[in-house]
């Protein structure tokens, strides 16, 4: 098989080849035409006249030295190669002698009318060209590379034999054995750390962009500083470069390269770049963040280079397809930047070889062998990138395909999980005309910038390149980024993200060119789709399913303990990311605002009941109920049926189950002033709208005692679906004396059970269990005199829970008082005073669970922590309360002046209130 049938075709800026070996091969077509026509007259001229002409050329104009050596030395002879070689060695005295002859003046002056018109032209690097060489970059942005672009053609490399038309059973593609290292280096491999720690919330995105990011215009557009802004930076990362070499010496690179990556092979020769495509690839992944020259998408990755392209420097060396894949193998790489390909010829152009140029049996070779070797390497860990491929005959639609082996897994669908194709936009955001576009492996295909990309060259230089071997590498690059970013995510994994956060918006929404979008490293690195979190029971539920409704007892002490911790939770496709636990609290805000409107309900309460008597024992209360359908519809009900002077009974229907015990038994005349809360059993008014029963009796002159059952429908403060209602059963006795002066006084003793609650707190992810509460309780009310009465209450219990959630156990402590004196100092008036504590927690702790790391295989990691629950608030209610009822109408009016003390038992949540209230009564 003849040479140019085999010729690997780099795709992009600089790895070109030209077509059969007898035709004088095509200039960089960026080059004044004068210049290009004294390579071509250089390029014909026999070796001896060569080797006199070519220094003294280089001498006047030394810009062109790098891109005319490459040129004369396509399709060299052995001698000729010698030649270039050994041309720099050439006296003085030889170059002078032949500047004094005719072709020597002819030459000299076409040299010289070329450089003026070099001079005064665009000396851009577009094309594919290499450009000069530069210590001082160009600031961004990057020139415009031509329309079509034609890169400069570089030393043809001795390409791994492609199959031959008709190949024999089982070909082996790589004849060259397997080396044996002398010494073997001991590789590691990278082992993600036993904890891994998920990307931290982003800092501004804006201190990334600095003069260093600008030089590469392709960082702005794959948007790689918001990935930065969260942390991520490639760190220790291995990417291999299958390339011509890599200048390891180059200064953005120092420091940069892996293990392994200083040869060519285990004992073999030191790692080179005779041609600068492998150096400029490995600058766009990882340059180094130093504040110099440029930077790399990931600036803390490692470069492997892997010598797989010949670069045209006399006895490189260079792998086959079997020992680079084992290299990149042995030696840790989770990515593998492919910026080559092989390529036919169009005419004195060029395009990318595809799937449909395979015959049947080449088919059959790289579907049966060659993708055997890729999927070992992939079983490895590592995705392959690959460059989708250059067109430079300005017809686009000879290459609406991507290059065969970047649409490999089309013949090998093994290989789809952790491939990707790259095809090359330009600095205005489209497609650039001498790209391949994505075509039938659209699913694994996206786009990133290619064109005019500004990075390393060989020698501490700087250059511009344009083609799909430039957009790999910001490819492959954000693949280093995520991973060092979400270091416990598969490399199937990370290859999803990529594909499925591209930007598919506007013109990136036509796949048969884009495939799945443009590169979006914003989005790649934030959550995608809805945040998800474990539970305990093994299941993942979206974040809205897991909020706390912490209740007022507890006050923020349950936010405090979440908030000393960070969870770790997951988007839909299984990233993971740290949360702030206070953001499960269900509260935003530090301070609940104070509901006034549920201080002037209290208020009101009197004129929405009404009152009914039948004069033989039988009184009922009731009120008007809400609108709507249901039980709720029928108000609050309240009875109480008399049997002789010694017992009766009490009945109730969505009413707080206090009306009929404590305080309000003992002063039923305080039932109507506005402060039943106050007033009332505080666990039993945890249950506000109960149905209950109970019995009460007469145990001799001054004594009573009672009985009372309830049940209610907690409280819920999430939408739930109607078979999933929860539910709180009370019992309670009280004992009480009621003495001749007037003073009376009674105790009670109870329990409570909440389900799926802790007074009142709620969250099906955190509370899965019932809690019990047994609770007692002093009531005591004093006349001091006809006019004035003194009362005081106080409740304490303790609450057990035994949860199957994220809240495990808990034990408390709680308590409320009363302290009031209220009187009517004159027909129709009533005036008090009190101080009033609600429920709150004093002292007690729980034992949470919660997801605060990862494990190596992405699996949540569980934290036991014992957190204290008690409330650092003291909710304290000062209030001032009046009532007056007209002598001749049914009309009365209510005040009250409010002072409110660590609202809800949050410490500082302070407020006054002023209330007023006027109604008739029917």
């Amino acid at each position: 098989m003849m040479r140019w049938q085999q010729a690997l075709l780099g795709l992009g800026c600089g790895l070109v080849w030209q077509g059969a070996v007898w035709a004088t091969p095509l200039p960089p077509v960026e080059l004044p035409a004068e210049i290009q026509s004294e390579f071509i007259r250089l390029y014909e001229l026999p070796d001896e006249a060569l080797a006199q002409q070519l220094e003294p050329t280089l001498d006047i104009f030394p810009e062109y030295r790098e891109d005319l050596l490459r040129y004369l030395a396509q399709e060299a002879s052995v001698e000729r190669r010698s030649l270039l070689a050994q041309v720099g060695k050439l006296s003085q005295a030889e170059r002078f002698a032949w500047l004094g002859t005719t072709a020597g003046k002819v030459g000299l002056a076409a040299v010289a009318v070329g450089g003026i018109a070099a001079a005064t032209g665009s000396s851009g690097g577009g094309g594919g060209s290499g450009g000069a060489a530069t210590t001082t970059p160009t600031p961004s942005p990057a020139p415009a590379p031509a329309p079509t672009p034609a890169p400069t053609p570089p030393v043809a490399p001795t390409p791994d034999p492609a199959p031959a038309p008709t190949p024999a059973p089982n070909p082996t593609p790589e004849p060259t054995p397997e080396p044996t290292p002398d010494p073997a280096p001991t590789p590691t491999p990278p082992t993600p750390a036993p904890n891994p720690t998920p990307a931290p919330e982003p800092v501004d995105p804006e201190t990334f962009r600095t003069t260093e990011f600008k030089k590469d215009w392709g960082l702005a557009t794959i948007k790689a500083e918001h990935a930065y802004a969260r942390g991520a930076t490639g760190k220790d990362v291995v990417v291999a470069v299958v390339d011509t070499g890599v200048d390891i010496q180059h200064k953005e690179l120092q420091g940069q390269i892996a293990n392994g990556g200083s040869v060519v092979r285990d004992g073999g020769p030191a790692m080179t770049d005779g041609h600068s495509h492998g150096t400029h690839v490995a600058g766009t992944i990882a340059a180094k963040r130093d504040g110099q020259g440029m930077h790399g998408v990931a600036p803390e990755a490692k470069i492997l280079p892997i010598k797989y392209l010949d670069d045209g420097v006399e006895g490189s060396v260079t792998l086959g397809t079997k020992e680079a894949l084992d290299r990149q193998v042995a030696y840790g790489a989770r990515v593998s930047n492919n910026s080559w390909g092989q390529r036919t010829t169009v005419g004195n152009a060029y395009r990318s070889k595809t799937i449909a140029d395979l015959s049947e049996s080449e088919r059959s070779y790289y579907t049966n062998s060659i993708a055997s070797l890729y999927k070992a390497a992939q079983n490895a860990g590592i995705v392959f990138v690959f460059a989708a491929g250059n067109n430079t005959t300005g017809d686009t639609s000879i290459a609406a395909q991507p290059s065969f082996y970047a649409a490999l897994p089309l013949l090998a669908p093994e290989l789809a999980g952790q491939w990707l194709a790259v095809v090359n936009i330009a600095s205005n955001g489209k497609i650039s005309s001498g790209s391949h576009r994505c075509g039938d492996a659209q699913a694994f295909c996206l786009a990133a910038p290619g064109s005019g990309i500004y990075s390393a060259t060989p020698g501490d230089n700087y250059g511009y390149k344009t083609g799909t071997s430039m957009a790999a590498p910001h490819v492959s690059g954000a693949l280093a980024l995520l991973m060092d970013l979400f270091p416990t995510l598969s490399a199937q994994q990370v290859t999803e993200r990529v594909l499925v956060s591209a930007n598919k918006s506007g013109e990136y929404a036509d796949k048969a060119v884009y495939g799945q979008g443009l590169l979006d490293l914003q989005a790649a690195s934030n959550p995608i789709g809805g945040l998800m979190i474990n539970t305990q029971s093994g299941e993942v539920v979206a974040l809205d399913q897991a909020k706390l409704a912490a209740s007022d007892p507890l006050g923020s002490s349950l936010r405090e303990a979440l908030s000393q911790v960070d969870l770790v939770v997951k988007d839909s496709l299984d990233a993971p990311f740290v949360m702030a636990g206070s953001q499960l609290s269900g509260d935003d805000a530090q301070h609940a605002r104070v509901d006034t409107g549920a201080y002037l309900a209290r208020l009101n309460r009197e004129h929405s009941m009404t009152e009914l008597s039948d004069g033989q024992g039988l009184t009922l209360r009731f009120s008007a109920g809400e609108q709507g359908s249901g039980l709720a519809s029928l108000g609050e009900l309240q009875a109480w049926q008399g049997f002789g002077p010694d017992m009766a009974v009490s009945a109730s229907f969505n009413t707080d189950p206090s009306w009929s015990q404590g305080l309000l038994q003992l002063q039923p005349e305080l039932r109507d002033a506005g402060m039943t809360q106050a007033l009332s059993n505080p666990y039993l008014s945890l249950q506000q709208q109960a149905l209950g029963g109970g019995l009460h009796w007469q145990l001799g002159q001054g004594w009573h005692a009672g009985v009372q059952v309830q049940t209610a429908a907690a409280e819920e403060q999430f939408a739930q679906s109607a078979d999933s209602r929860d539910y709180q059963h009370s019992v309670q006795t009280e004992w009480g004396y009621r003495a001749l002066q007037g003073w009376s006084a009674s105790v009670q003793l109870g329990a409570l059970m909440e389900q799926q609650r802790m007074l009142g707190a709620q969250g099906s992810q955190w509370i899965n269990g019932d809690s019990q509460t047994l609770f007692a309780g002093l009531n005591v009310s004093v006349p001091l005199n006809d006019a004035w009465q003194a009362f005081a209450r106080y409740n304490l219990g303790q609450t057990q829970l035994d949860s199957r959630g994220w809240l495990q156990q808990a034990e408390l402590n709680s308590d409320s008082f009363t302290l009031g004196l209220a009187g009517q100092p004159a027909a129709g008036w009533q005036v008090g005073v009190l101080a009033y504590q609600p429920l709150r927690v004093r002292d007690g702790a729980g034992q949470l669970s919660l997801p605060t790391g990862l494990n190596a295989d992405n699996s949540v990691q569980w934290q036991t922590r014992e957190s204290s629950l008690a409330s650092a608030g003291r909710h304290m209610e000062y209030e001032a309360f009046f009532r007056y009822e007209l002598p001749t109408w049914q009309l009365s009016f209510k005040g009250s002046l409010l002072h409110i003390q660590d609202y809800r038992n949050q410490r500082g949540n302070n407020d006054n209130l002023i209330l007023l209230s006027t109604g008739l009564r029917y």
